[in-house]
């Protein structure tokens, strides 16, 4: 691991103590990582508060701004005091969440790729950002008569490619894709109800390193599903009802051993309809979203601790969108530490650390192609959307870059 690493890792962790209780918005990983840049260390850090070679001005400038930043922010947020979870930060000696990948240099990421490339061309698809590859990996289909089709596209280089794989997974009404860091794999969950067969839920898994799909043991039956990837276990999280209306079920999934084990709850929020799930890794919880039936109200944003198995519903108020016929979708930004609703107009994000919902994008971005975003792109630190064509949004500059335009 390298120094700095090491040492933004170490510093992010004292300062947690001095922040976690404070009604401020300094993250400080982020104020970890800059101050370690400005100041690199020239020895491995020895312990905890092993900070002596930093040099003087530089812990004056620290302390400075951390003192700012507490008074600053009692004097912003004054009588609305705001929640603050304690962040996560990964182990020592560990990549953020599986960041690994880097574009090679002289790559053009905000550069478009060529227009008359190949492409996908179903419209039932589910798409999953491979980070060992710096990919998206794709899977996609016509129609219910015709297979599925796998893709990938390198976000270094905004081209696509048509893998072809020793065989492909069967067609399918919906489904959905989840990268698995720890295993360096894609999982599939795909659901097919015709005409009732057997197994209406399927699991394969893609190893893009060899391009092979495997079947593999399928869930217990439930129904609305939503996938996600828990960086601290290791695990893919299923999340469904097991019924229209039901109360919410969660399972893990483990690759490796391809063994499904549901997840304790101590208590159970009501049916969400039409609900997603992500996991924050801010907060470390599951951010649970659901509404009525085409994004009607009632809206509701609950938070599930993974570890101790309880839910919390948020109480912060959601601005109205218009779903238009289609489940929401999340996707967590990782850069900017939200989760934002995809699939819904307008395009909003909710910040778990601060119990709040902000409205990023208005509602002329609502049908175009894409139609919003699908992915977090961890290579460039942004979110991804495709269809005919490709985009991508900066949740920090709210800007849309066209990274394939459509023909």
């Amino acid at each position: 691991m390298a120094e700095r690493d090491r040492f933004e890792l170490d510093l992010a962790t004292a300062l947690r103590a001095y922040l976690e209780d404070a009604p401020t918005e300094v993250r400080p990983t982020e104020l970890a990582r800059q101050f370690a840049t400005a100041y690199p260390h020239r020895r491995a850090v020895l312990g905890r508060w092993s900070f002596g070679l930093v040099p003087a001005l530089a812990w004056i400038l620290l302390l400075g701004g951390l003192l700012l930043a507490l008074v600053g922010g009692a004097l912003l947020v004054g009588s609305q005091l705001q929640r603050k979870l304690p962040a996560v930060v990964p182990p020592i000696g560990q990549p953020p969440i599986g960041q690994l990948y880097e574009c090679p240099p002289g790559s053009t990421p905000d550069e478009p790729g060529p227009v008359d490339q190949a492409r996908p061309a179903g419209w039932r698809s589910a798409t999953a950002f491979d980070r060992r590859a710096g990919r998206l990996v794709v899977v996609t289909t016509s129609d219910l008569a015709s297979g599925i089709e796998t893709w990938t596209f390198d976000v270094c280089t905004n081209t696509w490619t048509r893998m072809h794989p020793n065989r492909e997974p069967p067609n399918f009404e919906y489904s959905l894709l989840v990268y698995d860091v720890n295993s360096d794999a894609t999982i599939l969950l795909s659901v097919d109800r015709r005409p009732s067969p057997a197994i209406p839920l399927r699991v394969w898994v893609y190893d893009l390193q060899t391009d092979t799909w495997t079947e593999k043991r399928a869930p217990p039956t439930i129904a609305n599903l939503s996938l996600t990837y828990d960086p601290v276990s290791g695990l893919v999280v299923a999340a469904g009802a097991p019924g229209s209306g039901g109360a919410p079920e969660l399972w893990n999934y483990d690759v490796e051993t391809d063994a499904w084990t549901q997840i304790h709850q101590a208590n159970r929020p009501r049916p969400l309809d039409f609900g997603a799930y992500a996991y924050d890794a801010s907060v470390d919880r599951l951010v649970a979203y659901g509404d009525g039936a085409y994004g009607a109200p009632p809206y509701e944003t609950w938070l599930f601790d993974i570890r101790s198995g309880t839910w919390s519903r948020s109480a912060a108020e959601r601005p109205p969108v218009v779903g238009w016929l289609t489940r929401p979708g999340l996707v967590h930004d990782e850069a900017a530490e939200r989760t934002v609703v995809f699939m819904r107009s307008p395009l909003t994000a909710y910040d778990a650390s601060a119990d709040r919902w902000e409205i990023l994008a208005g509602p002329e971005t609502l049908w175009e192609d894409p139609p919003g975003v699908e992915v977090y792109d961890a290579v460039n630190r942004r979110l991804v959307g495709w269809g005919r064509g490709v985009v991508a949004f900066d949740l920090t500059t709210r800007e849309w870059t066209v990274l394939l335009a459509p023909r």
